[in-house]
């Protein structure tokens, strides 16, 4: 007859769990990744923190030391020597 239909096509017991190993190695392996990828960001936030503190610490000490200067008054034109 030819008939084919108790052929198990793409059912058979040993394709359905490597498609769920394969699955499961593929979540696992994102998983990993994903994690890797927290770590590399909480550091890099961290160095970025630091930064930011070094930089407001370097601000801060030449205001003190007077090479920033002072910012203009808003409406006050310098005044130019004679």
């Amino acid at each position: 007859e030819r008939n084919l239909d108790w052929f198990p096509r793409m059912r058979a017991m040993s394709l359905v769990s490597s498609d769920s190993e394969g699955e499961q190695n593929e979540l696992r392996n994102l998983q990993e990744k994903l994690e890797s990828t927290m770590k590399l960001v909480t550091n890099l936030s961290g160095q970025l923190s630091e930064l930011k503190d070094q930089m407001t610490e370097q601000r801060k000490q030449k205001q003190r030391i007077g090479l920033l200067g002072h910012p203009p008054a808003v409406g006050v034109t310098p005044q130019q020597p004679a």
